[in-house]
C-alpha cells in the first residue's frame, strides 16, 4: 500500500502542502508528516516511534529516507528515526520569534542513542525551556538503517569496556594490549564492507547534510543546535557546511574533530594537565595539602613512575568463576584517572602521595576491583558507527599503523585513551572535504558548556575555537565532569536561546561545591 504523496511544511505553527507532482498529490492529516512514493529521496514519512520513551513523551515520529552517498545517489540509502517533541506548555500568544526556532539535538558518543532514555530527553527539554525539541538517531546508529553494528568490539574497546578493558589490564606489554583491539577494528571494517555499507559516508559531513534535509522537510527556516560531546563536533560541521540554516549553537561538553584529530600523544598530554590543575586547587586551598605534596607538580608523574616500576597486580574471578589476573601499571593509572576524575578528584592528593610511598591500599577502590565485571555489550551504542565516525572524520589525517605503533611505544597510556589511534587499522579515509578539519570560521553565536573535572573536554577547546568564532561564550561548572547536570545549566541554556548575542550571566556556575579534600599523609 503506497502512502499519501505530499510533503507538509511547517512555518509559524501552520502547515501547507508542497506538491511532489500534481498527479500524485493527496491529502494527509498528520502534523509535520510528509510521505512520498518510495522512489522519492529525500523524504520524511510518519511512522511509529522507535522507543517507548518517545511515545511516552508524546513525540511526533517519522522516518527520514536519504542517500548513503549524497554526491553519488544510488540504491544505497539510509533511514533515520526522527522525533519532534513539542513543548508541554504550548506557545503563548505574543511569544518572541526566537522561541519559534526549534532546537535540534545532535547526539554524541559517537554512536550513542538517547532515544530510549526518557530521563536524558527530559533533561534536554528542561534545558531548552518552552521550545520544540527535534531529536534523532543519526545515520548508522542503533535505530537507523543500516545500523553499523560491531558487537565484538565492545569486549576489547577501551572506550566502552572502561576500567577493566584489555587495553589497560591484560598485560604489562603495550604491544600485547594493542593486538586484540586492532584485530577487532579490522574485523569490524571487514564486516561492514561485506554487508555492502559504504563506511566512508558515515561522518559529520554526511550527517550535516542529513540534518539539513530534515530541517527543510519539516519546513524550518533555521534551527538552534544542541550538541552533546562528539555531537558538538557535528554541530560545528553543520555550521561549517550549512551556515545559513542555523541561528545559534550550544556546544555541550564539546569534543571537536579538528582538535580531536591531532596526534593522540599530543592530545593526551594536553588533557593530562587537568590532573595537575586539580592538585593545584588543593594546595591553594589547604596548607596541609601543600605539606603532604611539597612537589605537587611532579606528584602525578611520580605516582606513574612508581607503578611502572612496581605494578599493582590483583587476581579476580570472571563471570564464569575462572581466575584472572589484572595488571595496573603507570599507564593504567593515568587511563583510569582520566575516566574517574569527577568522582575521585577529592582523594587524588592522598592517592598520589600513597602510591609514591609504596602504599597501594587505595588502589583496590580506585580501580574498582570489587565491581570487576567487564561490559561485553554496549546496548545503546552502534560500535561500527563509533569507529566509522572517529576514523572517517579524520579524513587525510588518519594515522598509519606505523604512526600508531610508534605513538603507543612512546606513550602506552594512549591505549586506554580516546580512540583516534585505532584508525591506523581502519580500512579507508572518510569521504570528507579537504577542509573538514580546518578551524571553523563563523560569526554564529554559540555557548559552550564544560565541567571543571572533565579531562576530555575542558575549556581549552573553547579557547581555541573562539579564535575564529568570536561570538562563542563558554562556561565551566565547578566540581562537575563530562555532561554536567545542574540547575545552572538549564537556566543558562534557556537564557542563551532567548538572546544568543547577550552576554550570559554565569554567576551560578559554582553552585556545586567542591568535595572536601582528602588529605591523609602516608603512614
Amino acid at each position: 500500500m503506497s502512502l499519501p504523496l505530499w510533503q507538509p511544511r511547517r512555518r509559524g505553527g501552520r502547515f501547507f502542502m508542497r506538491a511532489v507532482s500534481l498527479s500524485l498529490l493527496m491529502a494527509h492529516s498528520s502534523l509535520h508528516a510528509q510521505s512520498t512514493e518510495s522512489a522519492t529521496v529525500p523524504r520524511l514519512e510518519a511512522s511509529e516511534c522507535v522507543t517507548e520513551a518517545l511515545t511516552e513523551l508524546g513525540a511526533d515520529c517519522y522516518t527520514f529516507h536519504g542517500y548513503e552517498n549524497w554526491n553519488e545517489p544510488s540504491d544505497n540509502q539510509v533511514r533515520l528515526p526522527v522525533a519532534v517533541i513539542e513543548p508541554e506548555e504550548g506557545k503563548p500568544e505574543g511569544e518572541e520569534a526566537s522561541d519559534e526556532v526549534p532546537v535540534f539535538f545532535f547526539p554524541g558518543g559517537p554512536g550513542y542513542s538517547s532515544l530510549g532514555n526518557r530521563d536524558y530527553m527530559e533533561q534536554l527539554r528542561e534545558d531548552i525551556g518552552n521550545r520544540t525539541l527535534v531529536t534523532m538517531d543519526h545515520r548508522g546508529f542503533i535505530h537507523a538503517e543500516p545500523a553499523l553494528e560491531c558487537p565484538d568490539y565492545a569486549a576489547v574497546s577501551p572506550y566502552h569496556n572502561i576500567i577493566h578493558t584489555p587495553a589497560i589490564t591484560s598485560s604489562l606489554d603495550p604491544m600485547e594490549r594493542l593486538q586484540p583491539i586492532t584485530s577487532a577494528v579490522e574485523a569490524c571494517y571487514r564486516k561492514l564492507t561485506e554487508e555492502g555499507i559504504d563506511v566512508a559516508q558515515y561522518n559529520q559531513h554526511a550527517v550535516s547534510r542529513d540534518v539539513d534535509e530534515i530541517r527543510q522537510l519539516l519546513d524550518y527556516d533555521v534551527i538552534d543546535a544542541f550538541g552533546s560531546s562528539t555531537g558538538s563536533g557535528t554541530v560545528l560541521s553543520f555550521i561549517q557546511y550549512h551556515p545559513d540554516s542555523i541561528r545559534a549553537a550550544i556546544f555541550g561538553w564539546p569534543w571537536f574533530s579538528h582538535l580531536r584529530n591531532r596526534p593522540p600523544v599530543d592530545e593526551f598530554y594536553t588533557a593530562k594537565q587537568i590532573f595537575n590543575d586539580t592538585l593545584s586547587l588543593c594546595v591553594a586551598e589547604d596548607e596541609a595539602c601543600r605539606e603532604m605534596l611539597p612537589g605537587w607538580l611532579l606528584a602525578v608523574d611520580r605516582a606513574r613512575r612508581t607503578l611502572d616500576s612496581r605494578p599493582y597486580v590483583v587476581d579476580v574471578k570472571d563471570a564464569a568463576g575462572n581466575d584472572k589476573t589484572l595488571y595496573f601499571d603507570g599507564a593504567a593509572f593515568l587511563d583510569t584517572l582520566y575516566l574517574m576524575l569527577p568522582s575521585a578528584y577529592a582523594e587524588l592528593p592522598s592517592l598520589v602521595a600513597d602510591i609514591e610511598a609504596g602504599d597501594y591500599t587505595r588502589l583496590e577502590e580506585f580501580f574498582l576491583i570489587d565491581s570487576y565485571e567487564p561490559e561485553t555489550e554496549s546496548p545503546n551504542y552502534a560500535l561500527g558507527y563509533f569507529l566509522a565516525h572517529v576514523c572517517g572524520d579524520m579524513g587525510a589525517n588518519r594515522p598509519t599503523k606505523q604512526d600508531s605503533i610508534a605513538a603507543v611505544q612512546r606513550e602506552p597510556a594512549i591505549l586506554g585513551f580516546e580512540p583516534p589511534w585505532v584508525c591506523g587499522w581502519w580500512g579507508e579515509d572518510g569521504d570528507v572535504p579537504s577542509e573538514h578539519n580546518d578551524p571553523p570560521i563563523s560569526d554564529i553565536p554559540a555557548l559552550a558548556i564544560h565541567g571543571q573535572m572533565d579531562p576530555c573536554c575542558g575549556t581549552r577547546w573553547s579557547e581555541h575555537v573562539r579564535q575564529t568564532m568570536p561570538n562563542l561564550q563558554f562556561v565551566e561548572y565547578q566540581g562537575l565532569g563530562h555532561n554536567p547536570v545542574n540547575e545552572c545549566r538549564s537556566t543558562m541554556v534557556d537564557a542563551f536561546l532567548d538572546d544568543p548575542y547577550k552576554t550570559i550571566d554565569d554567576s551560578c556556575k559554582n553552585e556545586v561545591a567542591l568535595e572536601p579534600w582528602v588529605i591523609e599523609p602516608p603512614q
